[in-house]
């Protein structure tokens, strides 16, 4: 019995006890926990430090024996950390070392002085592959460190750093691919990423889109005048015959009545050139010329009639009235001829695509064309291209842009004319690199000129 409990109490015995409880520790917390702890029991120290890499020279205080929670931002744990990342500069610490207060920098002396004694060891900790996992930092002012106690810790450290590898990464850590089978995956990896970049996609394009009259019938000014009135309003359903708008007829009366006394006073004074010609060739002369005059102020009263006749200006189809804002109309002078509204069938519209000249791509005729409206943007209806500008033109946004027009299919219910939205129209098919890359090699070549 006594010999069984001097084997229990030898290092080696405890070196295996140690090492089976940090293997057996079944989560990180655990793990920690038990690797600044558990060594106690084998070399007598006053604090452990877990540290981690943090990249090329930096380091993080992951666990601290004696302190149940780490503060980062403890003066204590930002100078551990700040005098490894310092040594690691100066010096790799890939092997155990003792560092001592004379190694290090004016700016880290003084720190050291107030937290640990002279010396303290640094036991760096490794993956099964040789990688840099961090390290342990042992601190104690008692008595200086054996030979034999680093022996120990160098082989408690080579567990240390297989129990942190396998809880860091569980899932690999019994499947790593053989080299070869590495290098075919690669080539495999390669070549399926080339076959992906050669599928052909589409070309496409998305631009802005409204929806608009297909074949509108221009409703202008027929005479000179003022709009009085205007009777609809915009995008109204209106019946062949009914008044669109109306002109101010003061004016247009006042010159009929006139016309009117004219002829009156032309007649007359044909009645009384026609009683003094009798019997003289000049009187006669005098009627052919009051004829003449007469017919002019008859020509006169039927163009004032006209005028007036055209006051209110009517539909000549049955339709949808196209314009913008009524109050823009009211009282305001026109000409003959100009265009106030437009009337369309409302099941016959068309898209107008206005594509910026930086994104245009080839486009046929027939080619698939989908809109979104602003006011429904998650349903697209479908429509296929019929023409596309060869010049291009200057939006209200101040955009050159081509002008295209698509039809909307037969099954699809045409949208209602002046609604805007997105159009994105396909064009011919290319590999996936060239459609990823298109926009950056036309800058690449417009910033270098090829």
């Amino acid at each position: 019995m006594a010999d069984e409990t001097v084997t229990r109490d030898t290092p080696w015995a405890l070196l295996m006890g140690i090492e089976r409880e940090i293997r057996h520790a079944p989560d990180m917390v655990s793990f920690r926990f038990a690797v600044v702890s558990a060594p106690r029991r084998l070399i007598a120290y006053q604090q452990a430090f877990l540290v981690a890499r943090n990249g090329a020279n930096a380091f993080r205080a992951v666990s601290v024996s004696n302190v149940p929670t780490i503060d980062r931002n403890a003066p204590y744990i930002r100078f551990v950390e700040r005098m490894l990342k310092a040594q690691d500069k100066l010096q790799s610490l890939d092997k155990p070392t003792i560092l001592t207060v004379s190694g290090q920098g004016n700016n880290l002396q003084e720190d050291w002085q107030e937290f640990w004694p002279e010396a303290v060891l640094w036991q760096p900790l490794k993956a099964p592959d040789g990688r840099s996992l961090g390290g342990m930092v042992f601190v104690r002012s008692t008595a200086a460190w054996q030979e034999a106690e680093l022996i120990l810790l160098d082989q408690l450290a080579d567990t240390i750093g297989h129990a942190w590898e396998a809880l860091l990464k569980p899932a690999t850590r019994l499947h790593r691919p053989h080299p070869r089978l590495r290098k075919y995956l690669g080539c495999a990896a390669v070549i399926a990423i080339l076959a992906v970049l050669a599928v052909p996609v589409h070309q496409s394009v998305i631009a802005p889109a409204d929806v608009i009259a297909h074949d509108p019938v221009p409703v202008s000014a027929p005479i000179n005048a003022v709009i009085r009135d205007v009777n609809v309003r915009p995008n109204a359903e209106v019946k062949a015959g009914d008044v669109l708008f109306s002109f101010e007829d003061a004016e247009l009366r006042a010159n009929y009545e006139v016309a009117l006394r004219s002829v009156d006073e032309a007649e007359a004074e044909l009645r009384r050139a026609a009683q003094q010609a009798f019997g003289d060739a000049k009187g006669r002369a005098e009627v052919a010329l009051r004829q003449a005059r007469l017919a002019l102020r008859k020509e006169q009263a039927q163009y004032a009639a006209y005028q007036l006749s055209q006051v209110d200006v009517k539909a000549p189809i049955d339709g949808v009235a196209v314009f913008g804002d009524p109050n823009r109309w009211r009282g305001r002078p026109v000409s003959t001829g100009e265009q106030v509204m437009s009337l369309a069938r409302a099941d016959q519209a068309e898209l107008a695509i206005f594509i910026p000249v930086s994104d245009a791509i080839n486009l046929e005729p027939g080619a698939e064309v989908r809109l979104f409206l602003d006011v429904d943007p998650l349903h697209s209806i479908a429509a296929s291209l019929e023409l596309s500008s060869y010049q291009p033109i200057k939006t209200a946004d101040g955009v050159l842009a081509y002008r295209a027009i698509a039809r909307f299919d037969e099954a699809e219910t045409p949208p209602r004319i002046g609604l805007k939205g997105s159009a994105k129209v396909l064009g011919d098919k290319v590999p996936l690199a060239l459609f990823l890359l298109r926009r950056p090699l036309v800058a690449l070549r417009q910033k270098i000129g090829l």
